[in-house]
């Protein structure tokens, strides 16, 4: 098992994070009950089967439906789909990613500015 903290720059609302969730959720592998949505932060963070599934393939569920995910760019035709206020009229700053295994085990993705 591992745990990722993934990046969601639109998700601003219940609404938002309502979609990330049921991607995040229909994706084998993961852990629904441990999903913990933070709109505050703008972050999911997710359990899942690291040899059923990897970083990427949560990422491109979250792009698949609309919304960037860490470095990987929203599907535009999903996006567009949205709820109006799902959307972002700022560019998110450069952001870096660095990863790190701690003795349980899990990955923490951060992001700062």
């Amino acid at each position: 098992m591992r745990t990722i903290e993934i990046y969601v720059p639109d998700m601003k609302n219940q609404s938002c994070a309502d979609i990330v969730a049921k991607a995040v959720a229909a994706i084998q592998g993961v852990q629904p009950d441990k999903t913990v949505m933070d709109m505050e932060h703008r972050t999911v963070t997710v359990t899942y089967e690291s040899l059923v599934l990897s970083l990427k393939n949560i990422e491109f569920a979250i792009a698949d439906v609309g919304f960037t995910a860490n470095k990987v760019p929203a599907n535009e035709e999903a996006r567009k789909k949205l709820p109006p206020d799902c959307f972002s009229d700022k560019v998110a700053p450069s952001q870096f990613i660095s990863s790190s295994l701690s003795t349980q085990d899990q990955i923490k993705i951060n992001l700062a500015p």
